[in-house]
Formats: structure tokens, sequence, C-alpha cells
């Protein structure tokens, strides 16, 4: 029965306006209109790979551990839903079971966004695209809040107000091609993403977030229409001051000291090096530059940090495998 599979990979992402605050924990629809882009390595080699497959177990395993199929945010969240008509397609009963495997390769953040994408592409490819993609996504949500920016690859906004969610693709991952992010990462704890949903909407600034949010959804429409790619970035960079001066205001600090030590380095070479940073909810910073200034970066960050990786922003999830 394994032998009736789909196999798809699916990229991880990066936030530009930052995720913070959503409807509740069984559905995860953004509280506010946020945006983000998906990014793989230079030589693609940042992905999720899942393969799903017709089993008599109902089972997940992701990078070889075993999860609860019915924990919070577990992928049987989507999948049984849609179980009976997959089973339909091979002339099986109801009594065999679908199974997940899943693996993140050298992924530094978002790896769930990937994880929820790759399954929603394993189930979107079964049935040819016959599924509503809208509703499809609101499931998928329930999986990770963000997953619409590895969906549809490139930039995307997801324009959300914590009871509907609707996520477009506003550029291509090829309108990038000059610009490089270099991803500094630390040995650190990620801080738990329902952490940061919990207490970022305590703080009294949250309704103007919320606002604010909107209008830089509509300036980064007029940036990409534009094809300015620097102010791009730099809105990314003045989004991601906010949003963890608020997290720090509740007392929720991602960014701990060696991180500000990177930060402060970048910062002190812009007059010479044009540059820009985001943090989200990972122990990374993400400093975007241009491609001609890629090593000048690298060697004024080299020992800053514990790893450096050089990324590319990516594209749609795709299918590696199919016999269904």
């Amino acid at each position: 029965m394994e032998n009736y599979h789909v196999e798809t990979r699916a990229f991880p992402t990066i936030g530009i306006i930052l995720l913070g605050g959503i409807s509740d924990k069984k559905n995860r629809i953004p509280m506010y209109t946020t945006a983000g882009i998906a990014y793989t390595g230079i030589d693609n080699d940042i992905y999720t790979d899942t393969k799903m497959y017709i089993s008599n177990e109902k089972k997940c395993y992701i990078d070889g551990k075993e999860i609860d199929v019915n924990s919070d945010r577990s992928p049987f969240k989507v999948i049984d839903k849609f179980k009976h008509e997959i089973l339909m397609r091979v002339n099986l009963d109801d009594d065999k079971n679908i199974a997940i495997e899943s693996k993140n390769v050298n992924i530094l953040s978002g790896s769930s966004d990937s994880g929820a994408a790759a399954i929603g592409e394993c189930i979107e490819s079964i049935f040819e695209y016959n599924i509503n993609i809208f509703t499809f996504e609101n499931d998928l949500q329930k999986i990770s809040e963000s997953v619409g920016r590895s969906i549809y690859g490139g930039l995307t906004i997801n324009y959300a107000n914590g009871k509907e969610s609707l996520t477009e693709q506003i550029l291509e991952p090829e309108a990038f091609s000059n610009f490089t992010i270099i991803g500094a990462h630390f040995n650190n704890n990620r801080t738990p993403s329902n952490d940061i949903h919990d207490n970022i909407i305590k703080h009294e600034n949250y309704k103007d977030r919320i606002k604010n949010a909107d209008k830089k959804a509509k300036k980064l429409e007029e940036l990409a229409k534009n094809g300015n790619i620097k102010g791009i970035f730099e809105l990314a960079e003045s989004d991601t001051i906010e949003y963890h001066k608020m997290l720090h205001d509740v007392g929720i600090d991602i960014i701990n000291d060696r991180m500000q030590n990177l930060i402060e380095t970048v910062n002190k070479i812009k007059d010479d090096v044009w540059n820009t940073f985001i943090v989200t909810g990972g122990p990374n910073v993400f400093v975007v530059t241009e491609n001609k200034n890629v090593n000048v970066l690298k060697e004024k960050l080299n020992g800053l940090c514990d790893e450096i990786r050089l990324l590319k922003v990516a594209g749609k999830p795709q299918v590696i495998s199919k016999n269904f």
C-alpha cells in the first residue's frame, strides 16, 4: 500500500510584516494583515520534504520522531477531512489509513509553514487542484498560521482580521535575484509561537499595530508594483524594530545580547554597505544585502554568530514523486 504515495517539497518562510496574535488555538487565523517570503539556500538546499502514503496505521513522523496524531497542530487536523475521498481514489475502504513522513533539511526558521504547505501540496496534487484554495488555506492554518507564505512562495501578503484570512502573492521569487539574505544563526532555544501570540495582544498599543499593519500592507503593494526591493526590506526592518519593542514590553525577549551585538554591527556599516535586518521568532538575524556586497558583510559578521547560511527567496511547493 505504501506504493500509493505522493512526496512533495516546500520551503520555509521569513516574516516581512511580522505576526503576533491569532484568533484561537484551533483555527489559528491571524488577527491582522501580515506579509512574508519563502526562502531556501543559495544552492536550493533548505526545504521540507514530506511523503504521504496509504498505510495500515495512522501515523506521523517528523525528522524521524513519531508525533501524536491527535496533538493540537497535528497534520491530521486537515488530512482526516480528505481521508475518505483519498482512499476512494485508489479503491480502498476506510479501514485503511494515511501515514506521513516529513523531514526538515537545514531550516533556520519557519519550518511549520513549509511542513503545512507540503501537506497541502500532497492533498492538492491527489485531487488535481479541484479544491477551493481559499478554504483550503484556512484548513492548513490549523497546522501553521502563516502557511500561505509557503503555499504561494515569493513575497506574499496575508489579509486577515481574526475571522477571515486570504493570502496573495505580490512578487515572484525572480524579483529578488539581485539580493541575498544572510542567515546569522544562534544556538539558542526558539521562543514558542504561542508565547508570542498570547502575550503581544496584551500590549497597550496592540490595536494600533492592527491598524498600522493594513497601512504597511498597502505600502508593500506599492513597493512591489514599483519593483522597489530595497524599500520592501527597509519596511521589514522597521516592522522588526516595532514588533520586538512590543514583545519586550510584555516580557518576551527574543533578541539576546549576542543578536543585538550583530545588529549593531550591521547598523554601523549601513552608510557604506546597504543592508537591512529581520528578526522573527527564532534565534536568527536575517541580514539582507545586494549580491555584490555579500562577502563584505559575511566578513563583518564572521564570529558574531554560531553559523552563517546564504539564502534566497523561494517559490511554491513542488511534487517530487507521485503514485495515486
